[in-house]
């Protein structure tokens, strides 16, 4: 009887595996990033492994053997490809989003799931308006009665990671110390909070009031859209007097009591956040499809 060839299924990728973990550094500092897809991977190991032990001694089959087995190995290897296409583009996301600083803390299993509950509430197909909804004074804001309402109030009453932010880099520069001269506010110098520590505070960039009304935002996992909100690809070290007067702005050149050099420079900076974070967005919410 003619025989025919078994072809072999390769492993899962596990060198993928191992940039996810370098990603969660320390270990399961945040056990949900990429979690989807990580199970995806493993899920398409586990057939592979199954597969594999059903090869037919020497390698060799009649073909009404061999052709299901080797039909059903180009299907896992695709699938292989396509799981660690996914996972290897959601690890890059998240290394860019939390580049030079710290990942957000986990969400509680509370807030996972009142996030979670408040998608379900917005109409599937949902596009975010252009422009988006501002107030008069040109700061944007989720009105009452918008579909993405019960989003934006889960998010504002989750804790914000900024409050005891660490003492770390961001956008390459240093955290000021007390006495330094930020360049929003060259003429004056950074205070000192009451524990002796700098007057600073971690601020968003592009707002995450702003953020919610991103493109595909919405089609983001909760742990995703934490992710994304917090990202330290988004924050800069601000004067703490500046952050108060121009909280949630809808773009730098509105901020007020700054030097205008900067104001100018802050709106190029904060357009090509915008960018990033549209294409990171993306990159996630594919990942998951």
């Amino acid at each position: 009887m003619r025989r025919r060839f078994i072809r072999a299924v390769l492993a899962v990728l596990f060198a993928l595996l191992a940039v996810l973990a370098g990603l969660l550094n320390p270990p399961d500092a945040h056990a949900e990033v990429c979690a989807a897809q990580l199970a995806a991977a493993e899920a398409t190991g586990a057939k592979i492994d199954a597969h594999n032990a059903r090869r037919p001694p020497g390698g060799v089959a009649p073909p009404h053997i061999a052709d299901p087995y080797n039909r059903e190995a180009e299907q896992l290897n695709a699938e292989r490809d396509a799981n660690a296409a996914k996972l290897r583009a959601c690890a890059n996301a998240a290394t860019k989003l939390t580049a030079n600083g710290p990942l957000p803390p986990p969400l509680t299993p509370k807030a996972r799931t009142d996030l979670t509950q408040a998608k379900m509430q917005v109409p599937p197909g949902w596009v975010p308006p252009n422009p988006v909804p501002t107030l008069p004074n040109s700061r944007v804001t989720v009105p009452s009665g918008s579909p993405i309402r019960p989003v934006w109030d889960v998010v504002k009453k989750l804790s914000t990671p900024m409050k005891s932010f660490p003492n770390t880099s961001l956008q390459g520069q240093p955290r000021p110390q007390v006495g330094d001269r930020h360049p929003s506010q060259p003429w004056t110098t950074v205070g000192t909070r009451r524990d002796g520590s700098p007057a600073v505070s971690a601020d968003h960039i592009v707002p995450k009031v702003e953020i919610m009304y991103l493109p595909r935002f919405l089609e983001l996992s909760p742990d995703d859209m934490w992710l994304v909100l917090n990202a330290p690809l988004n924050l800069q070290w601000l004067p703490s007097v500046v952050n108060v007067v121009n909280k949630n702005s809808r773009s730098a050149a509105d901020m007020q009591g700054v030097d205008p050099t900067w104001r100018d420079a802050q709106t190029t900076l904060q357009n090509r956040k915008r960018a990033e974070l549209t294409e990171l967005i993306a990159t996630l919410a594919d990942s998951r499809a």
